[in-house]
């Protein structure tokens, strides 16, 4: 919008339709010639870059399929219930009380060592 008020004041009502028309007929070019050249580079190095076209639909297909396994092991997730850490496990542990006897079974006190 800037621009426009900018260019109507410099150039004028009367020229301003003709450089409008200047300007899309530069863009035209422009755009024939970026289509040009990339159709060119295209004709040039197609046969290079056509492995890697390839290898890019494989990758997407495997991607494509590894999140389709991946959704569905997340859909089989089941909520596992809470485990209560501080009741009894059901395990036969043995108290502090036999596991120093054991220790002192084995091997003698340091004070008693010399």
């Amino acid at each position: 919008m800037v621009i426009a008020l900018v260019a109507l004041i410099v150039f004028g009502p009367h020229r301003l339709p003709e450089i409008a028309r200047k300007a899309g007929e530069l863009l035209s070019k422009a755009r024939e010639m970026t289509q040009s050249f990339t159709d060119s580079i295209d004709a040039e190095y197609g046969e290079m870059t056509s492995p890697i076209k390839e290898l890019k639909g494989e990758y997407d297909a495997t991607m494509t399929s590894v999140k389709g396994v991946a959704s569905s092991i997340t859909d089989m997730t089941v909520e596992l219930p809470e485990v209560d850490l501080k009741a009894d496990d059901g395990l036969d542990t043995e108290s502090e009380d036999d596991q120093t006897e054991e220790v002192s079974e084995v091997a003698p006190p340091p004070e008693e060592a010399q």
